[in-house]
């Protein structure tokens, strides 16, 4: 994974709790930079990584992240109170595959929910969406406590006032009571079927987009697949995973205990010794490789790579689709060892 130092242009508070930063991408590293909308950047302080997804539309030719503090979340609290314009930090090129495929010569309907700051990703969709297709209805379901907790409310007001006939902003509050009982409380499974009997036409639905606590990801998703939308047009996004990588894997898994694994990255081909007991991550970094990581059980798709030769084991995760297992990918924080012979390769992916 590449970072590059780069210097904040601009902190803009967006709540009590929240900010949006946004950084100076260098000419000769912006084609580096490139993104689709709902990618993230990972950021290195302190040798701690964390994802932040972007907020704005590629076609703006900004890179800002929104970050929330988090109660004991030593890089979120970081940002929010400490780093100021002109500061330097560590950031990777974008990465994710959060992302829908865009369609500006078609009439569609989107559907987003989230919650909190979850809905950072969905805002650098929004807006993209809202410039490049004249014909969509993006429909987004927003949870937050209050009002007050709203991120990006202004801007959302912004976009509503200038697409009146394609956005629509449905809030949902949590400790505010509002006069249309619909809104008020999470969106759980009773509320997703108030929502298609009062709100949308899941027939009309061509793609939805979830992003938010792991509880209200898996919900929606089963529920919307169960309205009739397939797989393959229901997006998530997970950042935190729920159990440790070294939880997903008993010490009676099958596999050699040791094996010399031949590892391809940025063009270079090293051989590490990769023990069961840790992830192919874990062995790499001890080997002194600076190999791609960030949420290290899962639920991103920072470190996937793919098997060349061998097999693996891999734990559960929200990130490999049946075709990537087809194609031999995993996911290098939870892999361990299968065969006695195995090169992976995290160039050809």
């Amino acid at each position: 994974m590449k970072f590059n130092l780069l210097t904040v242009n601009e902190v803009k508070k967006l709540t009590n709790d929240s900010v949006q930063i946004s950084f100076d991408i260098p000419e000769d590293l912006q084609n580096e930079y490139n993104f689709l909308p709902g990618q993230y950047i990972t950021l290195n302080v302190d040798g701690n990584r964390r994802d932040y997804s972007l907020c704005v539309s590629p076609k703006d030719k900004k890179w800002s992240i929104g970050v929330k503090a988090q109660p004991n979340g030593k890089v979120s609290t970081y940002l929010f109170n400490n780093v100021k314009v002109g500061d330097q930090l560590e950031v990777a090129t974008p990465d994710g595959r959060f992302t829908i495929p865009s369609k500006p010569n078609e009439k569609r309907t989107l559907l987003a929910f989230t919650a909190g700051s979850g809905i950072t990703p969905i805002m650098s969709m929004l807006e993209y969406t809202l410039q490049t297709e004249e014909w969509v209805n993006f429909h987004v379901f927003y949870v937050n406590k209050d009002e007050n907790s709203i991120m990006f409310k202004d801007r959302l007001t912004e976009l509503k006032q200038n697409y009146p006939n394609n956005v629509f902003i449905h809030y949902f509050y949590t400790k505010q009571d509002q006069e249309n009982f619909i809104y008020n409380g999470r969106i759980d499974e009773k509320k997703f079927d108030l929502i298609l009997n009062q709100l949308v036409d899941i027939n009309e639905v061509d793609e939805a987009m979830i992003c938010g606590p792991e509880e209200m990801i898996l919900t929606l998703a089963k529920k919307i697949n169960d309205a009739g939308i397939i797989e393959k047009h229901i997006h998530f996004e997970l950042f935190n995973p729920s159990i440790k990588s070294q939880e997903i894997f008993t010490k009676h898994q099958e596999g050699p205990q040791t094996v010399e694994v031949t590892v391809t990255l940025d063009d270079e081909t090293s051989v590490v010794t990769w023990n069961k007991e840790k992830n192919l991550i874990d062995s790499l970094i001890d080997a002194g490789i600076d190999a791609p990581y960030s949420c290290k059980g899962g639920v991103c798709s920072s470190c996937m790579c793919k098997v060349t030769e061998g097999e693996v084991n891999i734990g559960d995760n929200f990130v490999l689709t049946d075709s990537d297992y087809e194609e031999g990918m995993t996911l290098a924080c939870i892999s361990r060892p299968k065969t006695a012979t195995l090169s992976i390769d995290f160039d050809d992916v």
